[in-house]
């Protein structure tokens, strides 16, 4: 379902496993055809209060880098879509989350020199479209060989 290739050879439909560099950093999901990332999350299902985005140690984030990909590919051995897309209570504004076991991953809009800041979209059917483009990347049917590299060195 996946296979493993280097980050300079892979393709534009890729999905990076990312971890900047820094003593505190992130881990960052990244669907190269899309043009957002999912950056990792704390929540404890509350709507009184919205996820929190969580920073690593270097060694946390190699070590949740290594649980995300293997939460994918449990996910698509186990026949389970780990995609959502999310509403607020009005039914106004949209999210897409890939939930795992230790965090929601949020897709943020990928702009180079900002902060990411949660994506969000104004009708469900518009979040729903693309859902299922990153279910295609996260998830992807047992044959796809669906391109997957970790990048935690070369960073432009």
């Amino acid at each position: 379902m996946f296979q493993r290739v280097d980050p300079r050879g892979a393709g534009g439909n890729a999905l990076g496993i990312l971890v900047p560099p820094g003593a505190r950093t992130l881990v960052v999901l990244r669907p190269r055809a899309l043009a957002f990332d999912l950056l990792p999350a704390q929540w404890d299902g509350s709507h009184d209060h919205a996820p929190e985005f969580s920073s690593f140690s270097r060694d946390e984030a190699a070590g949740v880098a290594r649980r995300v990909f293997a939460a994918l590919e449990l996910a698509v051995a186990a026949g389970i879509n780990p995609v959502q897309t999310v509403g607020d209570a009005r039914g106004e504004r949209f999210q897409i989350w890939l939930r795992g076991d230790d965090f929601v991953w949020i897709a943020c809009r990928r702009v180079p020199g900002q902060a990411y800041e949660p994506m969000t979209f104004a009708t469900q059917a518009e979040a729903t479209r693309e859902a299922e483009k990153l279910a295609a990347m996260v998830w992807p049917a047992l044959d796809a060989r669906q391109e997957v590299y970790f990048n935690t060195q070369s960073f432009p």
